[in-house]
């Protein structure tokens, strides 16, 4: 590859008539190793099967990522594999595949990116993708949608979500949404993710700067055989993402709280719809805190149940004192923490956290390439002191000090 060049890999994905699942890799050079730009496990290793004898699947002794290689240690330019087209639930990440009860499956592009050579400087990588389906079938992105093959290009960011299944593009909707919801869940979950979209919509765009391209909304549903139950959302770039899994749904619609809990889980992830994209791995207590507390002074503002909110505030507060889990830090904590920060700002800005919030995303707008975590201590200082914002840098600091030495993230 030249300097300043840009590598182009064609990554084929389709769906035959029997509901078999490939990808086919093509490079531009020969290489003797190709690494995946995501590695939260190793489970392609048991879900993925080359169709050549020859090629394997392992994990890097070093740096722990997943590559493709010959057992004869011989170059190649392309290989393919099938996949195991079922959901599973990734926790430091996005499910490579979300399945429909009417026989349409979703799937996650970052999941099937990769680098020849290495992953060192993915951005130097473009991946032109296609999926092919039966002619039956809608292949489908946010704005787009076809029967047969989809053609699209991305760079090595986070990805899309392609739907594949029967559920055509609706233009009549007038809620501002894309929507993909599975017909298997309950008609009450289903008029609840409806009706919720109007108002969750009109709530933050009072408070956040506005979404500039459609949103696409897809809810989905899979059974679990080893008695694991419960949900996983997601936003990537304008899409968000609710999957619940498990035992029948019908039964879960009974239980304590599931309507309050479903508000909060769906407030949550449109708190991330409107977050713009300014996550940070090293620091996503700012990110999954402030979600969280969006989705608390939603639920507010609807008078939820109060009996509910604190029992949410007490979890969090509980896991925060004690948890060793730094995703658990991130979500509990990271509440409290924009619980306090909220309210310091409130003193002068009725919006409060909102009112951050919104800087935060305006100004990493203008300037991609800023220092995201000092940029969000510097807005902080200014809408509260110096000292509160230094003080919220102690307290977070220390918090992740008591985590055990791999949980920890660097010091904000």
């Amino acid at each position: 590859m030249k300097a300043n060049s840009v590598a182009v890999v064609d990554v084929a994905v389709s769906k035959t008539e029997q509901d078999e699942w490939f990808v086919a890799y093509h490079f531009e050079e020969v290489v003797e190793r190709v690494y995946f730009v995501r590695n939260p496990d190793s489970s392609r290793l048991q879900r993925w099967d080359p169709l050549e004898s020859g090629y394997y699947l392992a994990v890097d002794s070093e740096s722990g990522d997943e590559y493709v290689a010959r057992t004869d240690g011989a170059g190649f330019n392309s290989v393919a594999f099938q996949l195991d087209p079922t959901y599973i639930a990734l926790r430091k990440d996005y499910a490579p595949f979300s399945t429909f009860s009417d026989g349409g499956v979703s799937w996650f592009t970052g999941r099937f990116k990769v680098c020849p050579k290495s992953c060192s400087s993915a951005l130097a990588f473009s991946y032109n993708f296609s999926m092919q389906a039966p002619l039956r079938e809608h292949i489908r992105l946010p704005e787009q949608s076809e029967h047969g093959e989809l053609n699209w290009r991305e760079s090595a960011s986070d990805g899309q979500v392609v739907y594949v299944g029967p559920q055509a593009l609706d233009t009549s909707r007038q809620d501002g949404f894309e929507t993909i919801i599975d017909p298997i869940l309950p008609r009450s979950l289903q008029q609840r993710l409806r009706q919720d979209v109007p108002p969750l919509t009109a709530y933050f765009n009072q408070r956040m700067p506005p979404l500039s391209e459609r949103p696409m909304l897809l809810a989905s549903f899979s059974p679990t055989t080893d008695g694991r139950f419960g949900y996983q959302g997601g936003v990537v770039g304008n899409q968000m993402l609710l999957h619940w899994y498990g035992h029948s749904m019908a039964e879960r619609v009974t239980a304590p709280y599931f309507v309050e809990d479903t508000l909060w889980f769906i407030a949550h992830e449109f708190a991330h719809l409107y977050q713009a994209g300014q996550f940070s791995n090293e620091q996503a207590w700012i990110h999954e805190g402030a979600a969280e507390f969006m989705a608390l002074s939603y639920l507010r503002s609807i008078r939820t149940n109060s009996s509910y909110l604190n029992h949410r505030l007490q979890g969090a507060q509980a896991k925060c004192n004690t948890s060793q889990d730094s995703f658990e830090v991130h979500y509990a904590c990271g509440l409290l923490w924009a619980a306090d920060i909220d309210a310091q700002i409130q003193a002068t800005y009725p919006h409060g956290l909102f009112f951050l919030w919104y800087m935060y995303v305006q100004a990493l707008a203008d300037d991609p390439y800023a220092d995201a975590t000092q940029l969000y201590f510097e807005l902080l200082a200014q809408l509260t002191s110096e000292t509160f914002a230094q003080q919220m840098r102690t307290r977070v600091a220390l918090r992740y000090e008591q985590l055990p030495q791999q949980a920890q993230v660097p010091a904000p």
